[in-house]
């Protein structure tokens, strides 16, 4: 959201995703209909993504980031994307264009095309960025990757039904654990496709998993499925579509061979915990997209560019719910009381406030200023705002002339580099735009003052003092963003002002020693990570 944020396109998710409310919860219960003593039955629930309003973990993701987390299918998010994309780049963004071979060939990349009418072309490219789901690009290149693979396979049914009676408005996902079905028909999960939110969603999707070996699903076998699993045996619905894939947990161990580059499940296939799936896929493109823009434009060096069932026991499942399910026995409170404390311990998955925002780039056009980062969260949980170098600027909201500002739409879309001063860093400002003037890169200078200081002309008032206690560096010290939000460089207190100079040829690749923020002298490795 931060990234769409940066580009104008976040407005857009938030007007066509889930509200926060309707997202608040993840729910595990046995069906959704069915009139039996373990029907409709809620076995647990967790709290998700800081939605639920009153909680500590609501403030802290209010807190933490611009936006709160918002909920976007692709088949509704990919029209807003691409609409977006042919704005900027109107007649370039092209389908029913199929690519059929590609060649390195040192100077270019030339790119062979098939369109759906049979025509032939040959595009010359001087880089090529290969983010095709995985299938074709990093095994032409020789790419391997690395991890555990053929796990599972998931089967997804996108149906439209009406459920409102039955949907509680708060859940954004439900699973269910539905102990007298058949064999291989137990289990399984369910959330909303919208457009309209909560109960009232006119579209849904089912997912539960098979052997990696099993036969495909046919839209005929689903919809039993689906009946079956709900307990709603006369739902009327109508089965859009049924895909699969398989589930691995594999990284590459190259994201680029010459002039080609990969990302997204091209380069780290993972199960889909905490939506990282899509989110790392946008961050690959954002962190690639400046870069060779940069690049491109011959304003940096190409080394710049890097609940559990058990099978077939029908009668022993049903003995369990039962127990469980036993509100006057004490080992049914037991039992409910030690499955809310597993579903608690899904925290990781629906509460990874660090995974989210912790972002850490240690290696590449990152200098290192002596300093250590928080120490991070065993369970990636916890989130600890840093300025140091390599890490995501921290969101704080600023005021100027009236208006609300977070630190993040410093930046701009432009792909400027940003330096965040305080008042008694001015000496930084002659340095940093001279630098960047020299290498025709645009930057832009945020002064943010505290409050009770009065507030100067172009300044930007810190309300709460948030920034004073995040930012880092001393008085007169410095940091420098790159047009990704991820900080370059940072000075911590006064000092020579060419290693602001000094600091834009490391980040951009042109040079091979550091020079830190006083000024000293480092021995600079070279870039080890494309990325």
């Amino acid at each position: 959201m931060e990234i769409f944020r940066q580009y104008g396109i976040s407005e857009d998710i938030i007007a066509a995703g889930t509200p926060p409310h309707q997202m608040s919860q993840i729910v595990w219960q046995t069906s959704l209909g069915g009139e039996g003593p373990l029907d409709r039955k809620v076995l647990g629930v967790h709290d998700t993504w800081g939605c639920k309003v009153g909680t500590e973990r609501h403030s802290v993701y209010q807190r933490d980031a611009p936006h709160m987390p918002s909920n976007l299918p692709l088949l509704r998010s990919e029209p807003v994307l691409r609409a977006h994309a042919e704005k900027h780049n109107p007649g370039k963004i092209l389908f029913n264009q199929k690519v059929v071979d590609f060649k390195d060939e040192g100077d270019a990349v030339l790119v062979h095309v098939e369109t759906v009418d049979g025509r032939q072309l040959m595009y010359r490219a001087q880089y090529v960025f290969g983010a095709d789901g995985g299938k074709t690009v990093g095994a032409a290149l020789g790419i391997q990757m690395e991890g555990p693979k053929q796990l599972r396979k998931m089967v997804s049914v996108h149906f439209k039904a009406d459920l409102s009676q039955y949907w509680d408005d708060r859940t954004c996902i439900a699973h269910f654990a539905n102990p007298e079905s058949g064999s291989g028909r137990r289990s399984g999960s369910m959330l909303p496709l919208g457009p309209s939110w909560g109960r009232h969603s006119e579209e849904w999707q089912m997912h539960f998993s098979t052997d990696v070996g099993a036969s495909e699903f046919s839209i005929e076998d689903a919809k039993p499925r689906v009946r079956v699993l709900l307990k709603l045996p006369d739902l009327e619905l109508e089965v859009v579509t049924v895909s699969s894939w398989v589930m691995e947990r594999v990284l590459a161990d190259s994201y680029r061979k010459g002039r080609i580059f990969i990302g997204g499940d091209s380069a780290h296939r993972h199960p889909p915990t905490t939506g990282l799936g899509l989110n790392t896929a946008v961050q690959d493109a954002h962190n690639i997209a400046w870069k060779l823009a940069l690049v491109l434009k011959g304003k940096a060096s190409p080394s710049l560019l890097a609940i559990r069932l058990q099978e077939a026991q029908l009668e022993r499942n049903r003995i369990h719910f039962e127990a469980l399910l036993d509100e006057t026995s004490e080992i049914g409170k037991a039992s409910r009381a030690t499955l809310q404390n597993v579903i608690n311990s899904q925290v990781i998955e629906f509460g990874a406030h660090e995974m989210d925002l912790g972002l850490f780039y240690p290696h590449g056009c990152v200098i290192a200023d002596g300093t250590s980062p928080p120490p991070p969260d065993p369970i990636h949980e916890k989130y600890t705002p840093t300025t140091t170098p390599g890490h995501r600027l921290p969101h704080v909201w600023l005021e100027r002339e009236g208006k609300a500002f977070s630190t993040h739409d410093l930046i701009g879309q432009n792909g400027d580099f940003l330096l965040i001063i305080d008042r008694d860093g001015q000496p930084w400002v002659g340095a940093a735009t001279q630098a960047a003037k020299e290498r025709n890169i645009g930057i832009r200078i945020a002064q943010i003052t505290g409050p009770f200081k009065g507030v100067g002309e172009n300044e930007y008032l810190d309300p709460e003092g948030r920034w004073e206690l995040l930012k880092g560096f001393n008085k007169g010290g410095a940091i420098l963003v790159r047009p990704d939000n991820i900080i370059g460089w940072r000075a911590l207190g006064p000092g020579n002002s060419s290693a602001v100079s000094a600091a834009f040829d490391k980040i951009l690749g042109t040079s091979e020693v550091s020079v830190d923020g006083h000024g000293v002298d480092k021995f600079w490795n070279k870039w080890n990570n494309p990325r």
